[in-house]
């Protein structure tokens, strides 16, 4: 048995904050703005409840299985050699996850700060950091990601709130954006931006048992949900959604313009140290969740010989878009369609555990 340590409900409440709000930071935001003009603030309302819903067909799974974990649901419900395959599914996701969050730190990362460093160079000593951080273990990432959440929560909120005097309420309007049709549509699609909450399902024998999962998965949605809706809102009401569809990093530009007095301007050097040690917390959760589901798939105990391959097939995952423009095409495809595994999985496990035992039941 993997022994991944014990998490706390704040521990684990701030991990799956700051593992699904960072993504705010890269350039998801401004194809969103460009699919949907000024409803973003509002979609991604639609989006979270819509991942709420699918995050409470994981509860009443694992429910049915107290103390246990997703991998442990599949193989119940799909039986040893599907749920075994439905595990590796969700592993490859979130290694995939990963590798896109990365490269897009480092594109963006490329344009703002380090235009001369090698974008090979940028990626492998991340995941150097990366590879470190794993053999260290979910415990001491969780219990990292809770102090240092506040720093950045305060860093995220004081971009917001020093940007006042820039808010134009005129660029709210037209309120329905393209359209209510395509902004309800996108939003329920869009429920994959808040997939990462599976990951509770995978370390729920961590989290000090099923009756915490409940509260930490519900708390975690809302928080993020309201959080993102704050950066789309205050992004809409200083930039026009023309303007704001061609920046790569609308969060990154705030900072920039940021002007209280002579003196208190370019705030930038802090975002991007927090933006720079959520992204790592972020990457190197969904690079462990992923060594964890494979091992319990395949009955691996150990995974530490497993982290170093690992690493260099997400360095190797990480390098596979050729340009920006062909890394959005794989984010918009993440995001649109990763709500089959993250959501749709977990409640076909439900469903045919539900019909299993209810057919065991009657022929008793």
């Amino acid at each position: 048995m993997i022994k991944e340590g014990k998490i706390g409900v704040q521990e684990a409440i701030t991990l799956i904050v700051i593992i699904i709000s960072v993504k705010i930071y890269f350039v998801g935001p401004s194809m969103t703005v460009k699919a949907l003009g000024t409803s973003t603030w509002y979609m991604t309302l639609i989006s979270a409840a819509t991942a709420i819903v699918g995050f409470t067909f994981i509860y009443i799974l694992l429910k049915r299985f107290p103390d246990k974990d997703l991998v442990f649901a599949f193989e119940k419900s799909f039986g040893r050699l599907l749920g075994s395959i439905a595990s590796i599914i969700l592993s490859i996701m979130l290694l995939v996850n990963g590798a896109v969050l990365l490269r897009e730190f480092s594109e963006v990362s490329k344009v703002y700060v380090i235009p001369e460093t090698p974008l090979v160079f940028h990626i492998f000593t991340q995941i150097v950091v990366i590879t470190i951080i794993c053999f260290l273990g979910l415990e001491t990432i969780a219990r990292f990601s809770k102090h240092i959440g506040y720093f950045i929560l305060l860093s995220f909120i004081g971009t917001i709130v020093f940007n006042y005097n820039h808010f134009d309420y005129h660029n709210l309007f037209p309120l329905l954006g393209y359209g209510i049709k395509p902004t309800v549509v996108f939003g329920l699609k869009e429920s994959s931006f808040y997939g990462e909450v599976v990951i509770l399902g995978v370390i729920a024998q961590s989290l000090q048992g099923t009756k915490h999962l409940k509260k930490i998965g519900f708390t975690s949605l809302i928080i993020s949900g309201c959080l993102i809706s704050a950066a789309y809102l205050s992004s809409t009401l200083i930039f026009r959604y023309s303007q704001a569809q061609e920046v790569t990093s609308l969060m990154y530009t705030m900072t920039r313009v940021i002007q209280l007095g002579f003196f208190f301007n370019r705030l930038d050097p802090i975002f991007i140290f927090s933006w720079s040690i959520g992204t790592l917390i972020s990457v190197s959760t969904l690079f462990y969740t992923f060594l964890s589901t494979y091992c319990k798939a395949f009955r691996i105990q150990d995974m530490r010989p497993l982290i170093i391959p690992s690493a260099i097939i997400l360095f190797a995952l990480s390098m596979i878009p050729n340009n920006l423009m062909n890394l959005m095409s794989f984010i918009t495809i993440l995001r649109q369609y990763g709500w089959v595994v993250f959501f749709a999985l977990p409640f076909a496990a439900l469903i045919i555990d539900i019909i299993r035992k209810k057919k065991v039941i009657k022929n008793a």
